[in-house]
């Protein structure tokens, strides 16, 4: 059995330490074939961009039998490039020596690598150098790989200033591609967003942006097919430790960490998935042989969660937002709308609406997993009800537990915790309401913290259920357990499930196990001060 490339990329390491490599080499041949190539690529964090990267070093290195045994190995001319490597996917730039320091030091590691010596000057001075010695030296046109490109911008997003610093330090570096693409052979500039200034896109006209492209769209990413291929040992080990049959199995791990849509296509003209799975999801699944939300648990990018919290986005404004491909390369990244910065983060993802043949291609927004939606829960139900993301993750982990342990007593502690941070807030926003109106606004303010909080754990939650005799307020349902809310204000928790029954909201239930459970809400405390609960 191969081992898992956990925390491997470099394409060398994964071939010699007899690691698992899902062949892309198809889709990379596509991209390096023509004689001058100079492209952008737009992929969230952990999808592979530093794995592609450095698999396109070796290949233009010439280091053909690295390759023997993948699809471009007797395809490839394997003539050797040199190679020019920038990566700013490690470190924090928080002031311009931070970012300055890194480029000085990363073309110091290229010039000492090709035997030169760095030209005086500044940064882009020194780059612009830096190319010309290499192709005077080896008289080959060079191959130009950088990662993560806009990173220093994204660690001031909520600082303008400092990101506009940052931005225009690496305009006059990438600035010098424009003046010497004569000399180039190839370009690949990688990163989690494309946005309008930063000088590389407007400086490279030539520069093509294959991010929606249908031919690249499942470079990054494990399609369905490559699972089963290339995990099959470790699918079947887990069948052995579960005793679940195959086909119950992917379908468990398709609607946990698949999903994803880079071109909008979801299905061929066969009806075929094209959709991909997190490629980090699935190695850390079948390392811990277990599911989790290993994505979003991974570390949720800080600046994602300021941007949040700046924008007071809400999920109703992200969800079925209708987008055109242009919409992306609009906006400056801290002015990005928050629906299409939390798409290229790999929050959501795109459904394309319109033909391939219309003449502007309109997207619909979604969020394309679980893993996805745990994250994407919490950062949310963090910033729009002001509690720091520790606690909400503390709170929804908790409350986890108690739906598989059928706790409901401790289902409401967890609850009562949340609304005992926000419930002085509602009572304000609502203190002008007459007495009825007042009442009834608490009770939808409290159902929609409610959903929203289970809705964090990754259960199926329902507001507003309808059944024959009505509608339910809140129903979770998760393996086989039901749980059915009613809320009331200054009511009591009694009539609250007499009306769960007298409605029937459980009818259509029968045969699993459900629960029944009445709250009564203070209209003075905002807590639960009483609580029913009935199993079926």
């Amino acid at each position: 059995m191969k081992e898992l490339p956990l925390g491997v990329n470099d394409y060398k390491d994964i071939v010699k330490g007899n690691f698992i490599y899902v062949d892309k080499t198809k889709y990379i041949y596509e991209l390096v074939r023509r004689e001058k190539g100079i492209y952008f690529l737009s992929r969230p964090r952990r999808f592979g961009k530093s794995l592609l990267l450095s698999t396109l070093y070796y290949l233009f290195k010439g280091e053909k039998e690295l390759f023997k045994g993948t699809w471009i190995y007797d395809k490839w001319e394997w003539q050797e490039y040199p190679v020019v490597h920038i990566s700013f996917a490690s470190g924090l730039f928080k002031i311009s020596e931070d970012l300055e320091g890194t480029i000085l030091d990363i073309l110091e590691d290229v010039s000492k690598k090709y035997g030169l010596i760095l030209r005086e000057g500044n940064v882009a001075r020194k780059f612009r150098g830096l190319l010309v010695d290499i192709y005077e030296k080896y008289n080959e046109p060079i191959v130009v790989l950088i990662d993560e490109y806009e990173k220093p911008v994204l660690d001031n997003i909520t600082k303008p200033e400092k990101a506009k610093e940052m931005r225009e330090i690496l305009r006059g570096f990438y600035s010098v591609l424009k003046d010497y693409t004569g000399l180039i052979r190839f370009l690949l500039i990688t990163g989690l967003t494309k946005f309008t200034k930063m000088g590389v896109f407007s400086a490279l006209n030539n520069l093509e942006d294959v991010s929606f492209d249908e031919k690249y769209a499942q470079m990054l990413g494990y399609t369905h097919e490559e699972v089963i291929q290339y995990f099959d040992e470790y699918i079947q080990k887990y069948l052995q430790l579960t005793g679940l049959s195959k086909k119950e199995f992917l379908e468990m791990f398709k609607e946990y960490y698949d999903g994803y849509s880079f071109d909008g296509i979801w299905y061929d003209e066969e009806g075929k998935d094209r959709r991909v799975y997190n490629p980090f999801a699935v190695l850390l699944f079948f390392s811990k042989m277990r599911f989790a939300p290993y994505w979003s648990d991974s570390g949720a990018p800080s600046f994602v969660y300021e941007y949040l919290k700046e924008h007071n986005a809400s999920k109703n404004e992200l969800l079925n937002q209708k987008v055109s491909e242009s919409d992306f390369s609009q906006w400056e990244i801290e002015d990005n709308p928050p629906h299409l910065f939390l798409t290229q983060a790999g929050y959501l993802t795109q459904r394309l609406l319109t033909t391939r043949t219309s003449l502007q291609p309109i997207y619909e927004l979604s969020i394309p997993n679980i893993d996805a939606r745990l994250g994407i829960e919490k950062l949310l139900f963090s910033t729009e009800q002001k509690i720091d993301l520790a606690t909400v993750s503390s709170k929804v982990n908790a409350l986890a537990y108690a739906i598989e342990t059928r706790d409901i007593q401790e289902m409401i502690e967890v609850i009562n915790s949340i609304y005992a941070k926000i419930s002085s807030r509602a009572r304000k926003q609502i203190e002008k309401s007459g007495k009825e109106d007042r009442l009834t606004h608490l009770e939808a303010f409290y159902q929609s913290i409610m959903v929203s909080l289970f809705e964090s754990t990754g259960v199926n939650v329902v507001s507003e259920e309808e059944s024959a005799g009505g509608r339910a307020d809140v129903v979770v349902r998760y393996n086989g357990l039901v749980y059915i809310f009613e809320l009331k204000v200054e009511k009591s928790a009694k009539e609250a499930v007499e009306q769960i029954k007298a409605k029937r909201y459980h009818e259509p239930y029968k045969g699993k196990e459900v629960y029944l459970i009445g709250v009564n809400i203070s209209s003075e405390t905002g807590m639960i001060e009483e609580w029913k609960c009935e199993k079926i």
